[in-house]
């Protein structure tokens, strides 16, 4: 009775390793473009993901960290408007996620970015992107492969809950 389960389970996870499409890029509330502000303005991935070099997640910024900066620069552009009324509102932006990792596996940003491995490696080249764009397909064997090419450990509870 239980074989049938562990094979299905293998199934999955062979196909969790194979080359599937990558997702289009979600619309998103408000045109925000990563170009600009990581390209052509230099600004720094944890200027924004404050989180990215201490915590699980990387974070999406607050309302409050772009208010910030846009209080002062390119404040009267409609897009800023939107971020601004948002903030004045007291409500957050609804940003829509770009990467999705299934909810059995942990993925800790802390511990890569710890490890030198820097964002372009999963993210792409962001600094190029108007629109953020899932580069990397983030599956298991994707993040096996680059973990072995590393000598990062490899066994299962690395990562799956």
């Amino acid at each position: 009775m239980r074989l049938p389960l562990v094979i299905a389970a293998l199934g999955l996870a062979l196909a969790a390793c194979g080359d599937a499409p990558l997702p289009p890029p979600p619309d998103q509330p408000i045109a925000f473009s990563h170009k600009l502000h990581a390209g052509d303005n230099e600004i720094g991935c944890t200027m924004c993901h404050a989180y990215a070099e201490h915590a699980p997640v990387a974070g999406i910024p607050s309302v409050g960290r772009c208010r910030g900066c846009h209080r002062f620069v390119s404040k009267d552009k409609p897009e800023i408007q939107k971020v601004l009324a948002a903030f004045d509102e007291g409500k957050p932006i609804q940003w829509n996620r770009v990467h999705r990792l299934p909810d059995h596996v942990y993925f800790a940003h802390e511990r890569h970015v710890q490890a030198g491995l820097a964002c372009a490696e999963c993210h792409g080249d962001v600094k190029s992107m108007d629109v953020a764009r899932q580069v990397s397909p983030l599956t298991m064997g994707w993040c096996v492969d680059c973990h072995r090419g590393r000598g990062a450990e490899t066994g299962c509870v690395v990562c799956h809950k």
